[in-house]
Parts: structure tokens; C-alpha cells; sequence
């Protein structure tokens, strides 16, 4: 090679803890937004009904929370309509949870291509969570057809807090793409580790405010139940939709500190294995 060339790339085992270079992901944009359309169109692929599930999963999920806690066990649902209470926890809960299955699974469900050809391995997961992204706003529409049923008979109403809800989505988003880019180093390498998380994950679900408003947890547990980022996510916009009280902006910065620093370790550690780990998978 000539003095004056230069390598358009180079590829090298031993990268540093903080060598991100995220700018690669600006030059496989047209990738990203390849395996964008991608899992958009495998999601609903050989179905009867097509994307019309968008909307039909969460409405049954509602339909069998609003049976068995609403009418069976009467867990008090703070005033809120119930069918609308459930339903915003189930569409954050749902997000968080399709971003974090769908980025801890990276190498694995990815090994065939990753062995083939190069190009930014957080391509990947940030496909899954822009995919996500878009169905869940896309399922916010149907809460906003239901919401706008309920504001006038139903004495519903919200206050300028619901501007926030673009915030709200984020940090679920990024609450699940920094667990899972960590979990999918650790799953990777131990596989009986998928066995566990997902068997957490379940548990997880009820220390998170989807079927149960947050004034129902003993004070000796409040502190414990507010260090969840998804508490603060769906109560949050559970008082931005549904009353005039005013949000904790603390709590709401506290998230924000732990989903930053949750990606920033997410991040580190998966462009610091991406490569070591394709020898072991």
C-alpha cells in the first residue's frame, strides 16, 4: 500500500471499552432501516389477520386483565377507567418487554449473518427497538380513540403532562435496549441463562404497576418500587392522562440517570465482545 491510501475500515479484536463509533451507523442507515422493514413485515407474515394484531393483542390482553382483576380480584384502579388503566400499562409493558426479547437474542437468532459479512453489529438491535417503536405508537392510537370515548361520560381528563409521552417512550425504549444488549453478551456465553431471565421477566411484570396503581404498595416497599424505571414510566404518564396531579420531576430524572447510564454500559460491553463472542456462538 502507497503513503497516501488509507483503509476504509478496519476490523481489530482488541477494541477499547469506549471506542463506540456510532458514526458507522449513520453510513448503514440504509441497512437500519432494511432490517426495520424487515421485522415489520416478519411479524405478521403467513397470518390470517395481518397487522390488524397490532391492535387485537393488546385489546385481549385488557379484555383478560379487566376479568380477572378488575372483576374477580377488584384490584382498585385509582379512579381510572379500568379498560383505559390496563390498557396503558400493557402497551408500556408490552414495548419494554418486545424491546428487551428481541435485543438479548442479537447474536443468537443472528449468528448466520454476523459470520458472513461486516457491518455494524448494533444495526441489530436498534432495528428491533425502531420497529417497536413504531408499533407501539401505532397502538397509541387506539388508546387515544378509547381515551377521547371515555374524557366527556367518563369525567376523564389529563392536563399538559401528556406532552411528555414522547419521553415516556424513550426511556422505555432505552430501558430495554441497555438491559437486553447486556443480557445478550451474558446469554451468549451461558445459555441456561435464557431460562432464568425469562422466568424473572414474568416476575418483573408484577413488581411493575401494569394491573395495580402504585398507591396500593406498603410504604416499607415504596422506595424498592419507585427504583423501577418502568414505574416511573407508566405512572408518569398514568397522571399525565388521567389527573391534575403534578409529576415528580425528580423521580422522572432519577429514570432518565438510570436508563443513561444502564445504555452506556449496554453499549460499552457489547461493542467490546461483539467480535470475541461470534467465536463462542
Amino acid at each position: 500500500m502507497k503513503n497516501n491510501e488509507s483503509w476504509n475500515w478496519e476490523i481489530n479484536a482488541n477494541t477499547k471499552w469506549f471506542d463506540w463509533n456510532l458514526r458507522e451507523l449513520v453510513s448503514y442507515k440504509d441497512l437500519l432501516f432494511r432490517f426495520v422493514r424487515r421485522n415489520l413485515i416478519a411479524s405478521y407474515q403467513q397470518t390470517i389477520l395481518g397487522p390488524f394484531w397490532v391492535f387485537i393483542q393488546p385489546v385481549l390482553t385488557t379484555l383478560v386483565y379487566y376479568i380477572i382483576f378488575g372483576k374477580v380480584v377488584k384490584i382498585s384502579t385509582g379512579g381510572i377507567p379500568p379498560v383505559l388503566f390496563y390498557l396503558s400499562g400493557i402497551l408500556f409493558w408490552s414495548f419494554f418487554s418486545d424491546c428487551l426479547n428481541g435485543t438479548m437474542y442479537t447474536f443468537l437468532q443472528n449468528a448466520n449473518i454476523f459470520n458472513k459479512v461486516y457491518f455494524p453489529r448494533l444495526v441489530v438491535p436498534f432495528s428491533n427497538v425502531i420497529s417497536h417503536s413504531i408499533r407501539i405508537c401505532i397502538q397509541l392510537l387506539l388508546f387515544i380513540l378509547l381515551y377521547l370515548f371515555h374524557w366527556v361520560p367518563g369525567g376523564v381528563y389529563g392536563n399538559y403532562y401528556i406532552l411528555l409521552t414522547p419521553l415516556l417512550l424513550m426511556l422505555a425504549a432505552g430501558f430495554g435496549l441497555g438491559a437486553g444488549l447486556i443480557i445478550s453478551v451474558l446469554t451468549a456465553k451461558y445459555r441456561d441463562l435464557d431460562y432464568a431471565l425469562q422466568f424473572i421477566l414474568r416476575l418483573f411484570m408484577f413488581a411493575t404497576p401494569v394491573v395495580y396503581p402504585a398507591s396500593i404498595v406498603p410504604p416499607q416497599y415504596q422506595l424498592i418500587f419507585w427504583l423501577n424505571p418502568l414505574t416511573v414510566v407508566i405512572e408518569t404518564f398514568r397522571a399525565a392522562y388521567f389527573s391534575n396531579e403534578p409529576v415528580h420531576y425528580f423521580r422522572l430524572a432519577f429514570c432518565a440517570t438510570e436508563v443513561l447510564v444502564l445504555l452506556v454500559v449496554g453499549i460499552t460491553l457489547f461493542k467490546k465482545k461483539e467480535l470475541k463472542i461470534m467465536d463462542v456462538v
